[in-house]
This record gives C-alpha cells, sequence and structure tokens, in this order.
C-alpha cells in the first residue's frame, strides 16, 4: 500500500502539493492512501479526487485581503478639536 502524505505549515504545505502534483501526474504514481495535516488536508483531499487544478487556482489567487478584512497595522487619525468660536 502507498500513501501519500503531506504536512501543514502553510507554504511548505502548498509547497508539497507541488511535489504531490508532480509525482502523480508526471511521474503516474498511484496511490491508495492520502493524508495530510492543516493545509496538507486540504490539498490531499483534492488530489485524491484528482482536483489538482481546482486547488492550485485556490491556492495561487488567494490575497491577504481575502484572509484578513481589518488590517491590525491601520493608524486611526486622531481628532482636532477645533473651538466653535468665544462664547460671550
Amino acid at each position: 500500500m502507498k500513501a501519500l502524505v503531506i504536512s501543514g505549515g502553510g507554504s511548505k504545505g502548498a509547497f508539497a502539493g507541488g511535489v504531490a502534483q508532480y509525482l502523480i501526474e508526471q511521474k503516474k504514481n498511484k496511490y491508495e492512501l492520502f493524508i495530510g495535516t492543516s493545509t496538507g488536508s486540504l490539498l490531499v483531499s483534492h488530489l485524491a479526487l484528482n482536483k489538482v487544478e481546482e486547488i492550485k487556482t485556490i491556492y495561487t489567487n488567494v490575497t491577504q485581503n481575502n484572509i484578513f478584512s481589518l488590517c491590525p497595522f491601520k493608524i486611526k487619525k486622531k481628532k482636532v478639536w477645533k473651538p466653535l468660536g468665544s462664547i460671550i
């Protein structure tokens, strides 16, 4: 029994997905068992179903705005209070 195992770790897992794609498509390796953790679990499900292009599109088109709705580094401007005029 041959197993394809992909670890997590964000970009490391994505790199392993590219290696797995090469092994499956170019080397014609066949696997009976697909195992993954974290990002690897997202990849192996698509690899097992032969949906490589779908997951590749997701991984290569994601931006920071797709992940984070708020920027923690945004600096809020201070309000400047101006007098309305002199009170008599």
